[in-house]
């Protein structure tokens, strides 16, 4: 064998070999084809059924939005009425509590604080003080170098010009 004779034992090999891949490969194609048309089919059916199903999503979520606006309006109301209630509850209360004695005196306590707080403020706004005038001295109603006469007893029983002859009379019954 020669070289020649090898290489077209090859070269024919081959061919049969070419010949069986070319059809595997157009038989894998066909199949190819067929299975890419149907993963298309699906996936278009998958998008139409997606879209329909958001469709319906988005109308039961406008139905609940809508529902829960009407219910939130509601309890907004109910509200507003217990609020309302309420005040005016507050407001006959407070009308049908009379004011006692002990409140009226604490009353007037505060307003005769707030009388007391307005004159020292305007007390402590004015510059200067009122000017009391002194009495003017009369000067002495005596002389000094002159001897001050003692004045008589005028205690009880007046019976002595000085105390120790007053108690000298005590002791002795005189």
């Amino acid at each position: 064998m020669n070289a020649k004779d090898t290489l077209k034992k090859i070269a024919e090999a081959l061919n049969i070999v070419s010949e069986d891949a070319k059809e595997v490969v157009s038989d894998a194609i066909d199949s190819t084809q067929e299975v890419i048309e149907d993963v298309a089919e699906a996936v278009l059916d998958t998008v139409e059924d997606v879209v329909e199903v958001a469709e319906d999503v988005k109308e039961a979520v406008s139905d609940v939005i809508d529902d829960v606006k009407e219910a939130v309006s509601d309890v907004v109301e109910n509200i507003g009425e217990a609020v309302e209630d309420a005040g005016e509850a507050i407001q006959d209360a407070a009308e049908a509590i009379s004011p006692t004695p002990q409140d009226e005196r604490v009353g007037e306590l505060e307003k005769q604080l707030a009388d007391l707080k307005e004159i020292l403020k305007n007390a402590m706004t004015q510059e200067e003080a009122p000017q009391v005038e002194a009495p003017e001295p009369k000067g002495l109603t005596h002389s000094p170098e002159k001897e001050v006469a003692k004045k008589a007893a005028s205690g009880v029983g007046r019976k002595g010009n000085s105390i120790q002859e007053r108690v000298n009379r005590y002791i002795n019954n005189n």
